[in-house]
Formats: C-alpha cells, sequence, structure tokens
C-alpha cells in the first residue's frame, strides 16, 4: 500500500487504485497437514501458513508496470511443469472492493501488503522442487515479478505429529 486506507467505500475504485504503491508476486504456502489437523479440532489454523519461508514475494513491481491489474496473467511451475497459470481478470471480486472491505474491518498502512487470491491449481511440492512464480502483461513476463523458490526443510525443534 502507498497509503492509509480506513472505511473505504466500495463505490471508490478510484480511492483504491490510487493507495496502491505497487505490486509484488507471493508464493502463499499452507501446511495441509497441519491445517486439516487444527480444522478437525476446531481449533485456529493460522500456524499452518506462519513457517519460515512460507510467504516468499517477488521484488517491487513499479505501479505503471501493470497499467490493468484486471488484466494480467499469474502463472506458477513446479519442476518447470506448470501448475498455475490464470488472468487477474477471474478474480471473484475486482481489487478496489478487495481493499475496500479490508479496510472497513482494518486499517491498511502504508507498506501493507495485500493477497489477492491465487489460480486455480493449488498441490503440494516436496523438499528439493523449484517453484517458479511470476506476472505477464501482454504475454510479456514482468522481470521483477518473476521469483524462484527451492523447497527445504527447516531444521528446528518443531515436529508435526497427529494427536
Amino acid at each position: 500500500m502507498g497509503r492509509t486506507l480506513r472505511d473505504l467505500d466500495v463505490k471508490d475504485r478510484q480511492g483504491a487504485m490510487d493507495a496502491i504503491d505497487g505490486y509484488a508476486v507471493g508464493i502463499d504456502m499452507t501446511a495441509r497437514n497441519v491445517q486439516d489437523e487444527a480444522k478437525k479440532k476446531g481449533l485456529p489454523w493460522s500456524i499452518a501458513k506462519g513457517f519460515d519461508t512460507f510467504l516468499p514475494l517477488s521484488n517491487y513491481i513499479p505501479k505503471a508496470a501493470i497499467p490493468d491489474p484486471q488484466n494480467a496473467e499469474l502463472w506458477l511451475s513446479v519442476n518447470d511443469e506448470t501448475r498455475q497459470k490464470d488472468s487477474t481478470q477471474l478474480m471473484l471480486f475486482p481489487i478496489p472492493r478487495i481493499l475496500a472491505e479490508i479496510s472497513q474491518s482494518m486499517t491498511l498502512e502504508q507498506g501493507d501488503v495485500v493477497l489477492t487470491g491465487t489460480p486455480k491449481g493449488v498441490g503440494s511440492v516436496v523438499v528439493g522442487d523449484v517453484m517458479r512464480a511470476g506476472l505477464r502483461v501482454d504475454g510479456k513476463d514482468i522481470a521483477e515479478g518473476i521469483i524462484e523458490v527451492r523447497v527445504e526443510e527447516r531444521g528446528g525443534p518443531y515436529v508435526y505429529t497427529e494427536t
């Protein structure tokens, strides 16, 4: 976000778009085994999204590089096999509405990052896989938006166990 948004009217499309400073591509990971266990027990499952490296972000993409963020293509591959590839035109809600709705329950501050969703094709990865993701405008990859991440195991005391 480029500026603070609070209680933005859902009809104020221009206000929402003016508040955006730039864009980034992110890979929003979830430990499904942890999430499923927590859900079965009726517990919060936020830990399933909170492990180190679970939200790699691309470099900053200048706003001018994406003239119409509702007309771009997002893609993700794992080991050079395309898993996700779709247009932002398919988003359930337009970006201005998403920002307005969020701003009505929590203030968005300069520097905040808002994730807007993912194309169909979510799937699992294993240690050693290489994920690449990016964004295309008019069929051309935006260099700042390309991200490559090797899936690695994180050492430490946490051990997942079903209870």
